[in-house]
């Protein structure tokens, strides 16, 4: 991507010190995001999805860890600033709506007292303006009786209400872009519905872009543009998220995708577990961080990492593999028979 990229990140890499020996949660890690843009960045837990989002943010204490690489946000370079000029950057060029709101948002300050002091950090704005500023905020993503709700606390309110006020407090500095650190993961499915698609309207609207921490494939396919798969620390394929999820590159996305339920088949395909567990980033293994997992690894996997690799005619798919999977029709974790049931 060239460089009027809203987001780039170049070899991040963050080394947390352990008593058992350093871990590095990144490794060698490098994306792009366009202005406007959405991107979804999927993986088991444990991959490093969210220190990756936290720390292009600035939200990672260099103290507590070791970060090298770089992180460029709308032209500053996020880890060569001071903690107050983060803090600056901060609901003006970034903001992020966390997992839990409930443990984001302040248990005793109302919430409409919490958007508006997002509000004020222009500081041309006025307490008065700013507390209509909130409940207008509220009123933009779907609360209803918003000026009475601006008085409620963080308790009174329901899990889809306390997610929306996080997304009105992120949107308040009208930021260029938006880290969303599994948003919708304690919601209910039509609750959870009805906050993706407040986010595709905020990025329209006001021309947002967004990077969606998720382990839900399904909802990266169908409210983002590109994905990102993250294993064991690294990126082991991205691109346009049709291309890649219709003709995954790297086994352990095809795996990935073979371990979802299909109700789109003219008989069940039961899924299939990706068997192991992942590696301990104490000791990886030198070579492919899938092997240990993957039925279709030969020597060379063990030995050997391999390098990002584009498909051909596939413009920005990359992926990390010695032995490229097929259309996710086809894909498995080893090669054995696919266990159907009838309907």
């Amino acid at each position: 991507m060239t460089g009027d990229a809203l987001l780039s990140i170049r070899d991040l890499v963050v080394e947390f010190p352990t008593p058992a020996g350093p871990v590095r949660a990144v490794d060698q890690v490098s994306l792009d995001l366009g202005f406007g843009e959405r991107l979804g960045i999927v993986g088991e837990s444990g991959s490093g999805k969210s220190v990756l989002a936290r720390t292009a943010m600035g939200l990672t204490r260099t103290r507590a860890a070791r970060v090298t690489g770089q992180v460029r946000l709308a032209g500053h370079a996020v880890l060569d600033l001071s903690e107050r000029r983060r803090r600056a950057l901060w609901g003006r060029e970034v903001a992020m709506v966390f997992q839990d709101p409930l443990s984001a948002l302040h248990p005793i300050t109302p919430i409409g007292e919490q958007i508006a002091e997002a509000v004020r950090r222009d500081p041309r704005v006025t307490r008065r303006q700013a507390a209509t500023r909130a409940v207008e905020l509220l009123e933009t993503v779907g609360i209803p009786l918003a000026a009475q709700r601006a008085r409620s606390r963080a308790h009174e309110l329901s899990g889809g209400m306390r997610q929306r006020v996080a997304i009105a407090m992120a949107v308040a500095g009208r930021p260029k872009l938006i880290f969303a650190d599994e948003p919708t993961t304690a919601l209910d499915v039509t609750v959870q519905a009805r906050i993706l698609d407040l986010f595709d309207a905020l990025c329209r609207e006001f021309g947002i872009g967004l990077v969606m921490v998720s382990h839900d494939l399904g909802v990266v396919g169908r409210h983002t543009d590109r994905v990102a798969v993250m294993y064991a620390g690294r990126i082991a394929e991205r691109g346009p998220v049709a291309d890649v999820f219709a003709r995954p590159g790297m086994r352990y996305t095809s795996a990935l995708m073979a371990a979802i339920p299909r109700a789109d088949v003219a008989r069940q395909v039961l899924p299939r577990p990706i068997p192991g567990l992942p590696p301990n980033l104490l000791d990886p293994p030198p070579g492919c961080r899938f092997a240990p997992r993957c039925g279709f690894a030969s020597d060379r996997c063990r030995t050997a990492q391999p390098p990002m690799t584009a498909r051909a005619a596939r413009a920005g798919h990359e992926f990390a593999c010695w032995h490229p999977g097929e259309p996710a029709v086809d894909a498995a974790v080893a090669p054995h028979q696919d266990r159907e049931v009838a309907e």
